[in-house]
């Protein structure tokens, strides 16, 4: 007897135990389902709908299974344990959809895309270089925005980056360097899809101060023609140069342009919803590629150095105090052709920025 109590007591425990993970893997099923719904329906109701269908599906050939092998099974009802099965794999149907865009969401909050504000010296000059991005959060640009403008109080010159237009060259760095089209329009189209904004968007803000006082405001970097004119050169001076650049660019453009004017082209009559999905993936995608290390490109000579160069130059033979917005990649190289110049520039201090984040979506009462 005492044996048999003790058998019965076991079983009586091991179905508590299943009973107890059964639940838990039940709440976790449905916390999953209630997290990734939104993300469906953001997708739209075709994706909910084709979630339900396939689950449909998927659940007859598993509950079969499942009735197969648990004889325990075989005693409930079979609707009822079909439309149990259906309802988990929804579940996991949406938790794999929805797992990859909230992955991507974490990543760009953990391992954000940061930009320096470093300050240089050589004992005389003082020059401070915000590193830039040409698409980013709103955020960053209203603070460099509000640092241009205490720097222009406290009697800094402003130097800016952007490539001028020259119609010797315009033609040329369209079809090189802009990809055919206006890089300005090109830059805006991807803030709009990332859900992020242009930097030229803030830099109005200044309008009236360039009016007032434009020997504050210098366009420090070079034109469309000095580029075209320094590619020529590398060109005559290295024919590998040219088959390197000529290589790249039928790598970069193939296809790849026709494949992001596609998406530009979807998102103009896509919902809310699925824009804000498409922003979370572009900002990962940004983040990632403008944070990651890559292979110097075959057209650095002329879209970095040279464009370092002449500015270093101007540099040295501009005011005392100079506060610069340029890309971020170009400190690197700036502070090399700095140091060429006059080996007593040093870095005094570095302040990172977070440069692209998840657009604010605030709502209140009044």
């Amino acid at each position: 007897m005492a044996t048999d109590s003790a058998i019965l007591h076991d079983i009586d425990r091991g179905e508590r135990l299943k009973l107890r993970l059964g639940t838990i893997a039940w709440f976790l099923a449905l916390i999953g389902l209630l997290l990734g719904l939104p993300v469906l329906l953001d997708l739209g109701w075709w994706a909910l709908a084709a979630a339900i269908a396939l689950a449909l599906l998927l659940a007859l050939p598993i509950w079969w299974l499942v009735r197969r092998l648990f004889a325990r099974q075989r005693l409930r009802r079979w609707i009822s344990g079909y439309a149990a099965t259906t309802l988990a794999v929804v579940s996991v149907l949406t938790v794999a959809i929805a797992t990859p865009l909230y992955a991507l969401a974490v990543s760009t909050a953990v391992q954000p895309l940061t930009v320096p504000q470093a300050s240089l010296t050589d004992g005389s000059k003082t020059v401070v270089f915000q590193g830039m991005v040409h698409v980013g959060s709103e955020g960053f640009f209203k603070s460099v925005v509000y640092d241009v403008e205490k720097a222009l109080s406290e009697g800094y010159v402003i130097y800016y980056e952007g490539v001028t237009g020259d119609p010797a060259g315009d033609a040329w760095f369209s079809e090189n360097l802009a990809g055919g089209g206006d890089l300005s329009a090109n830059y805006s189209k991807l803030g709009d899809a990332c859900g992020l904004k242009f930097q030229l968007n803030y830099f109005g803000l200044l309008r009236q101060d360039m009016v007032e006082h434009p020997e504050r405001h210098i366009a420090a970097d070079v034109s469309t023609a000095d580029m075209m004119h320094e590619y020529e050169r590398l060109a005559a001076a290295d024919p590998t140069f040219a088959a390197r650049a000529t290589a790249a660019k039928g790598d970069d453009s193939q296809g790849e342009g026709d494949g992001i004017a596609a998406v530009f082209n979807w998102l103009e009559n896509a919902t809310p919803g699925q824009r804000a999905l498409v922003g979370v993936a572009c900002r990962a995608m940004m983040t990632r590629t403008l944070s990651a290390k890559t292979e110097p490109s075959a057209l650095d000579p002329v879209i970095l150095d040279f464009r370092n160069r002449e500015l270093a130059k101007r540099i040295e033979s501009g005011p005392d105090k100079i506060y610069i917005t340029y890309g971020a990649g170009h400190l690197p190289g700036l502070l090399e052709d700095l140091r060429a110049l006059n080996p007593a520039w040093e870095v005094g201090s570095v302040k990172w920025m977070r440069a692209i984040e998840a657009p604010d979506d605030l709502e209140g009462e009044i």
